[in-house]
């Protein structure tokens, strides 16, 4: 009886052994899926650093890099998955959200669904400012502009999330913003009330994305906002096919090959790409169409992919853009007529990271203002794209909710320019954030040749202060 218990226990602690080396054992024969997860994995590790010294990290590196490279991973994942989600109705991935009727909703909108770690209301100013003076470029251009937000899916169909989240009844970024851009003038198109609108659920059930018939909804309504004739396609046969790979199902259940419903459209586009076209996520993506007249610049995020062949089609020349910062001189590229900024609701926030690259709007101003000298005032230039940058960072105490920014060129000439509020953290090599920062690109061939004070003018109310000498700078042209 104890020799049975104890080959009993051999056998099980060798095949506990052996299921334990498996994955191990099969690594060189399967490789991991990076796509089956949407993030990119570990590559192996070196023993030594780029200077030729021990890698002393290699350790912690090679244990990283086994946890994502092991055999079967997926299927371990998805096998996880499938419990948690079945039995407990929870997600096995941090990303991913397991709400009811087997709909996924993407973790990084739950601040924005319960309202929490909001923009402060000088923050929403700031956005809201940085996009009117985008706007206000556009049309001394010669353009139209037009500015709208995707809305979360969780936004458009809260129905579907799981009871444990509850909203705080606070007003979310995108609300905020909605009523700053009245206050700016900016125009904008409200794709929330679209949306809500509709009967049809247009957004798909295991992905993060509209569906191709939401995304003909934005296209029709953005061309009729706009003014343009367009063919709506309304004509155009259409049936719903099983062929959809969600990008949520794909995080959470990597190797099932879920297939979601998708609308497709039975029409042969006539439009042409005239870039080095690879996929719908290309960085830059050029189109003509020579059966139209209209120009359209449109600045996009991932929701621009079912989006942008509808607007390729309906224009003559088309370019999308999924760069940041975003370059404005892109519109002279084809005399764009249109300029549309299209971004997701969750990442409002990043709209006041980077300044635009475009030359700041000029001003004239009183510069006998107030002096209110700080050693919290922080300044620093350089030369960015063919123009002079001054960015930094003010005392708050300037401050009020609505003030806006004024630099100025102080030598034998007087240069007054408007400046976006953003605080571009990552030059300053901090992960914090500020809502007293300013940006701006200057032309300086607009400027005579010479060594000027940089100062900054805050308005507070109906006057302005200064914060007196911020740095100096030498313009040869």
């Amino acid at each position: 009886m104890i020799d049975m218990k104890k080959k009993i226990r051999i056998i099980y602690t060798v095949l506990f052994f052996v299921l334990c080396t498996i994955p191990i054992v099969f690594m060189p024969f399967v490789s991991a899926d990076e796509t089956a997860e949407s993030r990119k994995l570990s590559e192996m590790p070196s023993f030594t650093t780029e200077d030729g010294r021990v890698n002393l990290e290699w350790p912690s590196q090679y244990e990283t890099y086994l946890s994502e490279h092991f055999a079967f991973r997926q299927d371990l994942v998805t096998l996880d998955s499938i419990t948690k989600s079945e039995i407990f109705a929870v997600s096995s991935n941090e990303k991913v959200i397991v709400g009811k009727n087997d709909w996924l909703y993407f973790y990084s909108t739950i601040d924005d669904y319960l309202a929490r770690n909001t923009l402060t209301q000088r923050g929403v100013n700031n956005t809201a400012k940085t996009i009117g003076l985008m706007q206000e470029y556009v049309q001394n251009s010669g353009g139209e502009f037009l500015f709208m937000a995707a809305p979360n899916k969780n936004t458009v169909y809260p129905q579907f999330m799981p009871d444990r989240y509850v909203k705080s009844g606070n007003p979310t970024n995108l609300q905020m913003l909605n009523f700053a851009l009245e206050e700016y003038s900016v125009n904008y198109l409200d794709l929330t009330e679209l949306f809500f609108s509709q009967d049809k659920v247009l957004y798909l059930q295991r992905d993060s994305h509209w569906t191709n018939e939401g995304a003909l909804l934005v296209y029709n309504s953005l061309m009729d906002c706009l003014g343009i004739e367009h063919d709506d396609f309304s004509n155009v046969n259409h049936h719903t096919e099983k062929c959809w790979s969600g990008d949520l199902d794909s995080m959470i259940f990597p190797t099932l090959n879920n297939l979601s419903d998708q609308e497709i459209y039975d029409m042969d586009y006539s439009f042409n790409y005239i870039s080095n076209f690879k996929t719908e996520d290309d960085m830059i993506i050029k189109t003509v169409n020579e059966n139209n007249t209209a120009s359209i610049l449109m600045y996009r995020d991932s929701f621009g992919r079912s989006l942008y062949p509808f607007i390729a089609e309906g224009s003559y020349k088309a370019e999308f853009s999924r760069e940041t910062p975003y370059r404005l001189s892109l519109m002279h590229d084809i005399n764009a007529q249109y300029v549309v900024f299209e971004i997701v609701e969750r990442n409002i926030p990043n709209i006041t990271e980077k300044a635009p690259v475009m030359s700041a709007p000029t001003r004239e101003l009183d510069t006998s203002a107030s002096i209110i000298r700080s050693e919290d005032n922080k300044c620093e230039t350089a030369e960015k794209s063919g123009m002079l940058k001054i960015y930094g960072v003010l005392d708050e105490a300037y401050f009020e909710d609505n003030s806006d920014i004024y630099i100025t060129l102080e030598g034998d000439s007087v240069f007054c320019y408007e400046a976006f509020p953003i605080f571009e953290s990552e030059l300053f090599e901090t992960e914090a954030r500020s809502d007293y920062g300013f940006s701006l690109f200057i032309d300086t061939k607009a400027v005579a040749d010479g060594t000027y004070n940089v100062n900054a003018y805050i308005k507070s109310g109906e006057s302005f202060i200064c914060t007196d000498t911020l740095c100096t700078v030498e313009i040869i042209n």
